[in-house]
């Protein structure tokens, strides 16, 4: 199966209040035990962001007072475990009122098993937040309150488990909506089957070999402009593109002795798009993920991966563009009740066009970082603080910004 990026960098492109908000209900999850299978509590942040619409002049700056319900459910049912985790933030700006918003996170999941070495997982997840005002990809900057909406679900089922031999079937679907049409060609839903079997000739090495088949379908897709004959104005033409993917993936994963992991895959991919101005892809993509438990204290963790917008989730649109994506993040338990984070993060991607044919935004270069802190005081209670910075090089100079945000917020979880 395709190894999935760290869960932070997906979310750097947005709103760095937003996101820290979500991010909060990580650590209560983690609180929950056997003997307390459920949480419910809040949570109030203030964050201030250096550049919301990531602008290249970078005039435009807010507060953001962000205020949380958090939930979740953590519950054996003999073989059977299902977990829950939920939060819901609403999100007001001091200056740029029109952007206030709410935002949420839910995820569950069912790990079942039956009495022999049949095994599997169900889950499903979804997210709102305020989207990217400086997107790329083609689209110019929007000042205005933008909505972006992830939904995943999926299925997984292995035979074999304990054995040296297993064989694994999976469906992924995902879906992702805006609510500004500028975004429409970003909107997309897709499924993907996979069927893998995997063999462990050693305690700690496992091989895999991986078919996947993904359809898909960008709804609206923007092919040209057209004048609107009632008003005679200029309207964007769209048109569905019928996409589909073929992967042969093989992976590895190493571990030496429980203190490192080291996750691979190496693909060979095929993309075919229905729209002729969406050029089809081949080639080579694969992604690497360690992690490293480097002392009792210190956790590290790095991941790579080159593949096209569409699969890595970054810009789906982008299916005739490579991205080259990295990050790296660790934690340092500076005390039992103070931990310290950081990450760095960068994605390229560089379109290449046919002789004599010029491409608008050939060029793109996407950095991030973030430090941040935490306190708990008590199992119950806990203060974090952050700082994130991100910026973009590109070819196009309205997409070129750097911005940032710092903030603290609070958390309190009653069992």
């Amino acid at each position: 199966m395709p190894i999935s990026p760290p869960q932070f960098f997906p979310r750097w492109i947005r709103l760095a209040a937003c996101a820290a908000a979500v991010a909060l209900a990580v650590p209560a999850k983690a609180q929950t035990d056997d003997t307390v299978p459920f949480y419910v509590g809040g949570s109030l942040g203030v964050s201030h962001v250096s550049n919301i619409y990531h602008q290249s002049d970078a005039t435009n700056s807010d507060t953001v007072v962000s205020a949380g319900l958090l939930g979740g459910l953590d519950q054996r049912l003999g073989r059977q475990h299902f977990k829950l985790d939920g939060s819901l933030q609403d999100n007001r700006y001091s200056t740029n009122r029109d952007l206030n918003n709410q935002s949420y996170s839910l995820r569950t999941a069912l790990d079942w098993q039956t009495i022999g070495d049949l095994s599997g997982t169900l889950s499903a997840k979804s997210d709102r937040s305020l989207a990217d005002f400086n997107v790329g990809s083609g689209v110019n900057p929007i000042f205005r309150k933008n909505t972006e909406r992830n939904d995943e679900y999926q299925a997984f089922a292995r035979l074999g488990v304990a054995t040296r031999y297993s064989l694994e079937a999976g469906w992924i679907r995902r879906k992702r909506d805006f609510s500004a049409e500028e975004y429409d060609r970003f909107v997309f839903h897709q499924d993907a089957g996979s069927l893998g079997i995997y063999a462990t000739p050693a305690g700690n090495v496992r091989l895999g070999l991986v078919g996947r088949h993904t359809k898909g379908q960008n709804p609206r897709y923007p092919v040209g402009i057209a004048i609107d004959p009632d008003n005679s104005k200029l309207v964007v033409v769209s048109a569905p593109n019928d996409f589909s993917r073929d992967d042969i993936d093989f992976t590895t994963r190493w571990s030496t002795g429980g203190s490192s992991e080291l996750n691979t895959r190496i693909s060979r991919s095929r993309t075919k798009n229905s729209l002729e101005a969406l050029r089809n892809f081949s080639g080579t993509t694969g992604a690497v993920a360690w992690n490293w438990q480097a002392t009792a204290k210190i956790q590290l963790n790095i991941y790579y991966s080159r593949d096209t917008g569409q699969e890595s989730q970054i810009s789906v649109a982008d299916v005739d563009r490579v991205y080259t994506t990295w990050q790296a993040n660790g934690t340092y338990a500076l005390t039992g009740k103070i931990n310290l984070n950081a990450s760095v993060g960068r994605y390229r991607a560089r379109r290449s066009s046919d002789p004599g044919v010029p491409v608008f935004d050939a060029l793109e270069n996407n950095r991030s970082y973030n430090v941040g802190m935490r306190w708990s005081f008590s199992r119950s209670f806990s203060l974090s603080c952050q700082y994130d910075h991100s910026s973009r090089d590109s070819s196009v100079p309205q997409y070129v910004y750097s911005a940032g945000s710092y903030g603290c917020t609070g958390q309190a979880i009653l069992y």
